[in-house]
């Protein structure tokens, strides 16, 4: 893709930045997704992250943590819910049943309602935790 065709992104945005550019979503999506990478990054304080300008969604760990290019986790906000999204999803650990997906090796969790968030922030720290100790395979 020619780099005049690729979107904008911000490396390690502010919480202002990411909040100015989803100021067409609703209020409680845009605090679910905030509150979301909030936990990211107080889980993972040095985790690499890139926002696309365009439609907000937020990348994590792009050539970190043993990922080459894809990264390890993705968020990114839509008109109804919040997607946390694992790159390596299907290797994780999942007791508390929030993955959804039947893709190769991504899985995701959707987050509906800042109340939803709050009753799986543990289970979504466990899961934040244990993607970023995943090995991406050649």
């Amino acid at each position: 893709m020619s780099p005049e065709k690729k979107h904008p992104h911000i490396e390690q945005p502010s919480i202002e930045q990411l909040a100015s550019l989803l100021e067409n979503n609703a209020p409680a999506m845009r605090e679910i997704y905030l509150d979301a990478h909030r936990l990211i990054l107080e889980t993972l304080p040095d985790v690499v992250y890139s926002v696309d300008c365009e439609d907000g969604m937020l990348s994590y760990g792009a050539r970190q943590y043993g990922y080459d290019g894809w990264g390890m986790a993705a968020l990114s906000a839509h008109s109804k819910w919040v997607t946390l999204m694992f790159m390596l999803g299907v290797d994780l650990d999942d007791p508390e049943k929030l993955l959804e997906g039947s893709g190769k090796k991504m899985r995701h969790v959707k987050i509906h309602s800042p109340e939803q968030f709050k009753e799986n922030r543990s289970a979504l720290l466990t899961l934040i935790e244990a993607a970023s100790k995943l090995k991406q395979q050649a």
